[in-house]
């Protein structure tokens, strides 16, 4: 990847500490860089740990990430449509290409810059299959004959829908669909990070084939984003939300939960939390904002809240046991303070009857136009 692109982290630093260490560009020194193809944006307490995960990419990055303070340089901020805090774009010969959404992670952020400036569908065959397949966190490469266009028209329009968050290829080469032992027409996801690969055939669905993506590229324990929530309460399982309060911690705690995520990966769906993203979510599950590592399951069948216990460690078999209380209706859930109710109805195996929309989870806002893309 040349360096023809430019990513540009747009912060407010007005709650920043002399101690930070931001080195932001000028106003006259953004507009040269993104006019002459180098170049992504705004900054509140969010950015205290951003900017540990955004010194990390520097090294790696094949584009260069550069930042701007909006607090100092409102007027360019606004002339890039910069409204709110922490907005993170893709500038390619001063055009804007894309808007990160991700999670704040150096590996997530370089992964994006590499996936938005690649074609939405990419070609691969015997020889690029293997390096491909590892491209990107979720990968999905359809496997066609060379004359099925309805096939392959279809995959498009979903990667058409999901490019800026996956990565897409397409193999026509008979030596490729012999090493991955498939019969076209075919789709498979690969999940370099957990290890995981998932099968699809039925292209003649773009219904089936979009819900394919949406759940073959869910993680074992996923990282909750504003784009994602809805799609992690469509699936209607019980949501186990896990809050700390840098990607160093949750990394950890996904790397120690990831047996026992992976465990009841069908019937839950468990995500970390940036509590700086969601900062009304942790008091509306019953939590103190204030106590982190902390987390809660949310029952979507019947709207009941389990926070975890305070002061009980994040170890797989801690958490485990706890929510096999849970499960068995041990626990009472939590109730909002001035709500009186009885629980008749507590054990047995927690099911999932029903969706929730994103406007009625605890804590949760909604924006349309203008939202943080971070």
């Amino acid at each position: 990847m040349s360096r023809l692109a430019t990513i540009l982290l747009c912060v407010y630093t007005l709650f920043f500490s002399i101690a930070h260490t931001w080195e932001h560009l000028s106003e006259s020194d953004l507009e040269s860089m993104l006019n002459n193809n180098e170049a992504a944006t705004p900054l509140d307490k969010r950015t205290e740990h951003l900017e540990t995960e955004w010194s990390l990419t520097l090294p790696e990055a094949k584009v260069s990430f550069v930042s701007i303070d909006c607090t100092a340089n409102a007027a360019i901020c606004a002339s890039h449509g910069i409204s709110s805090s922490t907005t993170v774009k893709l500038f390619s010969k001063g055009k804007l290409v894309s808007v990160y959404a991700g999670p704040r992670r150096a590996s997530a952020l370089l992964a994006w810059a590499d996936r938005v400036q690649r074609p939405v569908i990419s070609d691969v065959n015997a020889a690029s299959l293997e390096d491909f397949r590892k491209a990107d966190e979720t990968v999905f490469i359809v496997y066609l004959s060379t004359d099925d266009e309805a096939s392959k028209a279809a995959f498009a329009n979903v990667a058409g829908r999901y490019h800026e968050e996956f990565t897409f290829g397409v193999a026509t080469d008979d030596d490729a669909l012999e090493a991955e032992k498939v019969t076209a027409p075919a789709v498979k996801c690969y999940k370099p990070v957990d290890g995981d690969t998932h099968d699809f055939n039925s292209l003649s669905d773009t219904t089936a084939l979009e819900a394919f993506v949406k759940e073959a590229s869910r993680p074992v324990i996923g990282e909750l984003l504003p784009h994602n929530h809805q799609r992690f309460l469509d699936r209607g399982w019980s949501m186990v939300y896990v809050f700390a309060a840098t990607e160093v911690e949750r990394a950890g705690i996904r790397k120690d939960l990831n047996k026992m995520a992976r465990g009841n990966y069908k019937s839950l769906t468990m995500v970390t939390v940036d509590p700086y993203e969601f900062p009304d979510l942790p008091a509306k599950l019953g939590l103190d904002p204030n106590v982190l590592p902390a987390g809660a399951v949310h029952q979507l069948s019947k709207d009941r809240i389990y926070p975890y216990p305070k002061g009980k460690g994040w170890t797989s078999s801690e958490v485990q046991g706890w929510g096999l209380d849970v499960w068995q209706g041990r626990i009472k859930p939590w109730t909002p303070p001035g709500v009186t109710t009885t629980y008749d109805d507590l054990g047995g195996r927690i099911k999932a009857t029903q969706k929730i929309s994103m406007r009625k989870i605890p804590g949760v806002k909604i924006k349309i136009a203008g939202r943080d893309e971070l």
